[in-house]
């Protein structure tokens, strides 16, 4: 009987376990590393205390090499729990959990902590995730996860990479819904292109000003040029007919046109995609208007992308941005604070931000 059989069967006196403890008792580094778990599990609160000192003596690297191939889940869950609490270390953390016989309890454990790096890791690794799908739910709860991340394990979910599928009846149920959706949004559009309409002509009136989309077409490519100058001969009303119901090139062009209303008839597309809202959240060149309906609209700000983008356009309305700050990583919001090019307001207020969170 090994060693380590006779620690679990408590066939050793509390002397030899606090010999071993002390690292004391002739035996090689790699038997401590493999024998220490058990003596801390049935030894006294001293010999407790001497297996954790010991175990931060050990060479860090004899120990990633014994846990990425080890077969004892019992060692995995004793060193993960040390390094997680007692010593934190994420290198260690991911070494256990790329272990093949990693218990599921241990990634559960993982999807919870404070840790980046491990969240990234967990995040990054599709096939961990597939296989231990009932973290998913754990990590997107974690308030320590980069808002990037939870983003990133919407679209896992929204595409299936996670292996989800939809039973037939509710595929054929979705479908008929985003019929429904479309002849609903062709009403939508044409009231909305009647409002459009009757405030565009109200604006006219009252400024007398020419519609022109403003920008440099020495930037333009030929199949733009003439896109640009086709644009430029319609009339507002044909312009707002094409911001809602036109092409992906037709609404980066107008969505820098003078008049705040055929911008916003861009932004107020039914076509629009996250995407483009991302692009034109960062755009300074844009009117105020259509960058506080951004940051108004529950569909838009729910993509972290797009948040970010307008915190760090200075044209932003100052309300939009400060509501839109506290929603931001960590990690960004340093950047923000050392980034010259935006507004001062929200430079400040991530400084101030980021103070609060480390109280």
């Amino acid at each position: 009987m090994n060693l380590k059989e006779r620690i679990k069967n408590k066939e050793l006196s509390l002397e030899i376990l606090n010999a071993i403890s002390t690292m004391s008792f002739p035996l090689t580094p790699e038997d401590y590393v493999n024998v220490l778990p058990y003596v801390f599990e049935q030894g006294d609160k001293t010999i407790k205390e001497n297996v954790v000192k010991s175990v931060s003596g050990i060479s860090l690297e004899l120990l990633l090499n014994i846990l990425e191939q080890t077969d004892d889940p019992n060692l995995l869950v004793f060193y993960f729990q040390f390094f997680l609490k007692v010593e934190p270390n994420h290198e260690v953390l991911i070494k256990i959990l790329t272990n093949p016989i990693c218990p599921s309890s241990l990634f559960t454990v993982a999807a919870g902590c404070n840790y980046s790096e491990v969240l990234t890791f967990l995040v990054n690794n599709v096939s961990v995730l597939k296989k231990h799908k009932e973290i998913v739910p754990v990590l997107l709860d974690n308030k320590y996860l980069d808002g990037f991340l939870k983003e990133k394990l919407r679209e896992y979910e929204e595409f299936g990479i996670l292996g989800e599928k939809k039973p037939q009846k509710i595929e054929e149920e979705a479908e008929q819904k985003d019929e429904l959706e479309e002849e609903e949004e062709d009403a939508e559009t044409k009231e909305l292109k009647k409002q459009l309409l009757e405030q565009a002509e109200k604006e006219e009136a009252e400024a007398g000003k020419k519609s022109v989309i403003e920008v440099n077409e020495e930037d333009l490519d030929e199949e733009d040029l003439t896109l640009y100058q086709k644009l430029l001969r319609m009339s507002v009303a044909q312009k707002i007919d094409r911001a809602l119901k036109g092409t992906k090139e037709e609404r980066s062009l107008l969505i820098r046109d003078s008049n705040k209303v055929v911008a916003m008839a861009v932004i107020q597309s039914p076509k629009i995609t996250e995407q483009e809202v991302a692009a034109i959240a960062g755009m300074r060149n844009v009117h105020k208007d259509v960058l506080r309906h951004i940051g108004t609209n529950r569909q838009f700000i729910k993509k972290y992308k797009i948040i970010l983008a307008l915190v760090k356009n200075p044209k932003t309305p100052p309300d939009i941005a400060l509501t839109l700050l506290n929603r931001l990583a960590e990690r960004d919001l340093k950047g923000l604070v050392r980034d010259r090019g935006i507004s001062e307001f929200v430079r400040q207020a991530a400084s101030r931000l980021l103070k609060s969170r480390k109280k």
